[in-house]
């Protein structure tokens, strides 16, 4: 995302149970120019933006530093949101505070929710691991990381610019072309995926964090989620057996820890079981470091495509 689009993602007062974001201080709605939109975290404040450009305004409920999961909603958060035109958000318990804000808004705004009806069950952990898994889960045990495959990511911008447009008429044209450079920015990564990880010697990602269901599942990939891999604790004998069994049974040479994994446990891990380690990032949020930078969406995914072919062993693209 531009400089400019993060200045107008403003955060609002709120406690971040996970991150290293704390409290922050944000504003409502004050251009009345604009479609006042509020996006409830990463993912879809940056489409409203790239698809809103000029015309829109959009306040992120999830501060930069945190992740969006179980942040709690200061008392002058429904005020802000209150004011606002549209909501765009993810349902099914994704996030609690966000959901409980929806359901107290005023008539005049428009709660949307993005997530799709067609939901993939979280994958199950590897057997003979003990410990919880590291990864969110909806009601109905359904995997909330939608986002994390680039085309249903592309559909969700499709259903922001529809209601952008049906709020904003005039401003049709405007987010009609650009959201047609945002989803043909998408459609080049699904190509870049699909190329990418068409000839893999492994085509199976082992991980630490249950957020990459929707990712394997498109390109013909398998994820073997890890329990008992937390950063909190050392893992236990026996799931360490499991997962070194599991690598030597599949060939995997590498396993996967989310980023903010300590390091010295993801090392801990790879020399029990023989293999490296390497990062993938679920997207849900940036640190004011990489927003200086200018990692955005797109940025971080062909990182994640990266690290794939790299751990998988593929060739070609």
């Amino acid at each position: 995302m531009s400089s400019r689009g993060w200045a107008v993602v403003l955060a609002f007062v709120v406690l971040a149970a996970c991150g290293d974001g704390g409290p922050s201080a944000g504003s409502g709605p004050d251009d009345p120019a604009k479609v006042s939109v509020v996006a409830a975290f990463l993912p879809i404040a940056e489409a409203a933006e790239a698809i809103g450009s000029d015309r829109v305004q959009v306040l992120n409920l999830t501060p930069v530093g945190a992740g969006p999961h179980s942040i709690e909603l200061g008392g002058k958060v429904l005020d802000d949101v209150s004011r606002s035109d549209v909501v765009f958000y993810l349902s099914n318990g994704f996030q609690p505070a966000v959901q409980k804000l929806v359901d107290g808004l005023p008539g005049g705004v428009r709660a949307v929710d993005l997530l799709p009806t067609e939901l993939l069950p979280v994958d199950e952990a590897l057997p003979g691991v003990e410990g919880e898994v590291d990864g969110e889960v909806l009601s109905g045990g359904k995997d909330p990381h939608v986002w994390m495959d680039p085309l249903r990511f592309k559909a969700m911008a499709e259903r922001i610019r529809d209601v952008l447009i049906d709020v904003d008429p005039d401003g049709a044209k405007s987010f009609e072309d650009n959201a047609a450079r945002y989803t043909a920015q998408l459609d080049s990564l699904d190509g870049a995926f699909r190329e990418g990880l068409e000839r893999c010697e492994s085509r199976v990602v082992v991980t630490s964090h249950r957020a990459f269901g929707y990712l394997t599942d498109r390109y013909g990939l398998r994820q073997v989620p890890i329990a008992g891999i937390s950063p909190d604790e050392e893992p236990n004998a026996k799931s360490i057996a499991a997962v070194a069994a599991e690598a030597r049974r599949e060939k995997v040479t590498v396993v996967f820890f989310e980023s903010l994994v300590p390091k010295k446990l993801a090392d801990t891990v790879a020399q029990e079981v023989g293999a490296a380690t390497d990062a993938l990032n679920p997207v849900e949020g940036l640190t004011a470091e990489e927003v200086d930078a200018g990692i955005d969406y797109m940025s971080i995914q062909r990182e994640n495509l990266a690290a794939l072919r790299k751990g998988l062993r593929c060739g070609g693209g």
